[in-house]
């Protein structure tokens, strides 16, 4: 009597643990099959997405983006640029106002100078600002003229100084924008052969000065130069700096 109470306990706990586990089951198989129409019904292009940054904001377009660790006044330059793409005039400081190809050329130069001759936001001479804005040939010969020119004692000043007291770009100032039919452009190619292509060009003069903060001597360093802008397959880049 006993023995056949015991087994009808043990049916019915048995039944009771398969209901929970069908239960278990059918709540699984219900939750993964939510997150799939999730991931099938975000960030496609139909729909809603899910709120990640967008490629296309005031800091990136369909051409450029901002770069790591932007100072305030990157951050104020790139949001012209984006302007400039987006075929939109451009005002500078001084009240000179740039148009069309002009408007590009001259904010990718004020951006390529607060990035490339900032060093406040760099981990350390390999971390060359700006090279986006070079010319895409000549980009692997300008990283190496500069990690032997003007980046080669970067890592000194920063273990001495630190990052916070090293160079920062603050203002660029545009001094005069002209369009040039053809410009020569020279680079190195992977086989190590000069190369050459002559380019539409906008020539941008154009100076800059840094943050007083700094225990650097600014004076000693770079303020001002003429870059000549080229247009490589419909986007601008420095073709050179003079």
């Amino acid at each position: 009597m006993a023995n056949s109470m015991n087994k009808k306990k043990k049916v019915k706990i048995s039944g009771i643990l398969t209901i929970l586990l069908c239960i278990t089951a059918i709540g699984i198989v219900a939750a993964l099959g939510f997150n799939i129409y999730k991931i099938k019904t975000s960030n496609t292009g139909n729909g809603d997405t899910v709120e990640t940054e967008k490629v296309d904001n005031e800091y990136s377009n369909e051409k450029y983006s901002i770069g790591n660790n932007p100072t305030d006044i990157n951050k104020k330059y790139f949001k012209e640029l984006n302007e400039a793409v987006k075929g939109k005039d451009v005002k500078d400081e001084n009240g000179n106002t740039y148009t069309g190809e002009e408007a590009i050329a001259e904010t990718v130069v004020k951006n390529f100078i607060c990035q490339y001759y900032t060093w406040t936001n760099k981990d350390g001479n390999y971390d060359i600002g700006g090279m986006q804005y070079i010319y895409s040939p000549k980009q692997s010969d300008f990283e190496t003229y500069t990690l032997y020119n003007f980046y080669k004692d970067m890592d000194l000043y920063l273990s001495k100084d630190g990052r916070s007291s090293l160079i920062e770009v603050k203002k660029v100032t545009i001094n005069n924008v002209s369009r040039v039919d053809d410009y020569t452009v020279t680079y190195t190619d992977g086989n190590g052969d000069e190369q050459s292509a002559g380019l539409p060009c906008v020539n941008v003069e154009a100076s800059w000065e840094y943050d007083s903060d700094t225990k650097m001597n600014a004076s000693e360093i770079q303020t001002s130069a003429t870059f000549h802008v080229v247009n490589n397959n419909d986007r601008w880049e420095i073709g050179g700096i003079e």
